[in-house]
């Protein structure tokens, strides 16, 4: 069983979180679904998405209290998040930040983003959930790592696991077909965290379905 993390952004189609959520609530498949909604659209996702599996896009590491403009960790969970992402390419936070966050959130699943291999063995040491390797330049790009560099994600794995082997390790940037996604699994990668080649498919259910058919 493979991860396929679809992450939301802010794009407007995101918004159209009934298309989505039926999207991705129907499917039938072996593999593990997370869905990333955007923070405003967080409790309506909570509310609508009980078949799906939530992570927020981002989250600190304070619970609740006198925290003025943060995104409780804590809060989060109560609204049926079982995890986040932290530091995409798109939302940088310092090392120390991310470390604190998983070492208060110990019961959220947190899938650290790393732009290259040694960040990845960096935040692996730190016992995420997950670490996904990401190279910002591929992001959006419709060009997977898998195939621009399949070099990363071979050795991305191996400096994961060799950080931490109970840590996942899935891969990003690109991912937009079914043939990324296999090729992305025999490179070694636990699976895949993907988000334009969705949100922006004229057929969301359509495009999914023959996406996990790798």
């Amino acid at each position: 069983m493979a991860i396929v993390a679809l992450n939301l952004k802010t794009y407007e189609e995101s918004f159209q979180k009934t298309k989505l959520l039926e999207a991705v609530a129907e499917q039938e498949t072996e593999h593990e679904l997370i869905v990333c909604p955007s923070l405003p659209d967080s409790p309506a996702f909570a509310a609508e998405g009980k078949e799906v599996r939530l992570f927020a896009q981002h989250v600190d590491p304070n619970g609740f209290g006198a925290f003025t403009g943060s995104v409780p960790w804590s809060a989060m969970k109560r609204l049926g998040f079982e995890g986040s992402l932290l530091n995409h390419s798109e939302k940088k936070i310092p090392h120390n930040r991310i470390r604190e966050t998983i070492e208060n959130a110990k019961e959220f699943k947190i899938i650290a983003c790393a732009d290259t291999i040694e960040e990845a063995k960096i935040l692996a040491s730190f016992a995420p959930w997950a670490v996904a390797i990401e190279p910002p330049e591929l992001i959006g790009s419709g060009v997977s790592v898998s195939k621009a560099k399949p070099e990363i994600v071979k050795e991305g794995v191996k400096a994961i696991k060799k950080a931490n082997r109970n840590v996942k390790a899935l891969v990003g940037a690109g991912v937009s077909t079914r043939e990324d996604f296999r090729k992305s699994l025999e490179l070694g990668a636990e699976g895949v965290l993907l988000a334009s080649a969705f949100v922006k498919a004229k057929d969301p259910k359509k495009w999914l379905e023959e996406f996990l058919e790798a």
